[in-house]
C-alpha cells in the first residue's frame, strides 16, 4: 500500500464511522417516508394553500338582482378592484387544513372565487333565510364550511394591542364568535338619502357601505398600506370612516358585492 492508501485505512478504522453512515440513510429513509405520506412541511403548507385557491362558485343573480340571505358574494373594494380574502399565514398553515380563529383579512387582487374570498350572508337569527337582505339590516359574514372554517367576520373597537398593523385604526378579523362583534349593515353610500333607502332591498353591484354595527364605523381598504403574504402584496382592512368635506364617505369606503355574473 501506498502512504496515502494505508493512512486512510488507518483512519476509516477510527471513530464511529459506521454510525455516521447508518444515521445519513435513516434521515434519508426518514425524509423518504414523510414525503411519500405528504407530511414534509412544505407540503402540509401547500396543499393548505392549494385547498384555499380551488375555484368556488358564487350564488347566481336573482331575477331583479336583490341580494338574499344565504348568498355566496364577493366583497369587492370599488378603488383598488380588490376583494375581501382571508390572510392565513404559513405557520398556521402548518398545524391546520382550514381557515382558524383569529385569521387576519386583508384586501387582495386575487379576484377569481375562492374558499378564501368567498363569504356568505346569514342572519343574526335564523328566521329569515331565504329572503333579500335589506339597508339598515343586521347579518353576519361568514366564511364557507370545509376550509373556510365557518368564521364570522368581525371588529370591535382599536386598542394599544389590539389594531391594524401600520393604520392602528380598529382591527378586522375572521374569528369563531357569534357577539355582537361580528354584526354589520349595509348602507346607501348617498348620505342625502340614507334614511330612505332602510329597508329596501340591497342590489347587487351597487357601491354600498359596509357598517360595523358595535363601532358604527365602515370597513375600509387602506392602498397606502400594504403587507406581503403568502399570496402576494396585499392592502390592509380595517374598520374605520373616512369623510370628505361635505360628510359624505370617501373611496376607502365603498364597496360593491358580487354574485354571480353581476359584474
Amino acid at each position: 500500500f501506498s502512504s496515502k492508501q494505508w493512512y486512510q485505512r488507518r483512519v476509516r478504522g477510527v471513530g464511529n464511522w459506521i454510525e455516521d453512515v447508518q444515521l445519513e440513510e435513516d434521515i434519508i429513509k426518514d425524509f423518504q417516508e414523510k414525503k411519500d405520506a405528504g407530511e414534509l412541511l412544505i407540503q402540509k403548507t401547500h396543499n393548505v394553500m392549494n385547498q384555499l385557491l380551488r375555484d368556488e362558485q358564487l350564488s347566481e343573480q336573482t331575477e331583479h338582482n336583490h341580494l338574499m340571505f344565504g348568498s355566496k358574494i364577493n366583497i369587492r373594494h370599488i378603488a383598488s378592484g380588490t376583494v375581501l380574502s382571508s390572510k392565513i399565514s404559513e405557520l398556521k398553515s402548518l398545524n391546520s387544513s382550514q381557515l382558524k380563529s383569529s385569521c387576519d383579512i386583508s384586501a387582495s387582487l386575487m379576484t377569481n372565487p375562492t374558499p378564501r374570498n368567498v363569504f356568505q350572508i346569514c342572519s343574526v337569527d335564523e328566521e329569515i333565510q331565504k329572503k333579500p337582505l335589506c339597508y339598515g339590516q343586521n347579518f353576519v359574514l361568514k366564511t364557507l364550511p370545509g376550509p373556510g372554517g365557518e368564521l364570522s367576520l368581525w371588529s370591535d373597537r382599536a386598542t394599544f394591542t389590539k389594531c391594524a398593523p401600520k393604520s392602528r385604526f380598529p382591527i378586522v378579523q375572521l374569528q369563531d364568535d357569534s357577539s355582537y362583534n361580528t354584526v354589520w349593515q349595509v348602507l346607501c353610500k348617498n348620505p342625502l338619502i340614507r334614511m330612505e333607502m332602510e329597508g329596501k332591498p340591497v342590489v347587487a353591484g351597487d357601491p354600498i357601505l359596509l357598517n360595523h354595527c358595535k363601532t358604527n364605523q365602515n370597513l375600509a381598504c387602506m392602498a397606502q398600506y400594504q403587507r406581503r403574504t403568502p399570496y402576494g402584496l396585499e392592502m390592509e382592512v380595517c374598520c374605520q370612516t373616512f369623510l370628505d368635506p361635505h360628510k359624505a364617505e370617501k373611496e376607502e369606503n365603498l364597496w360593491t358585492i358580487v354574485v354571480g355574473n353581476s359584474e
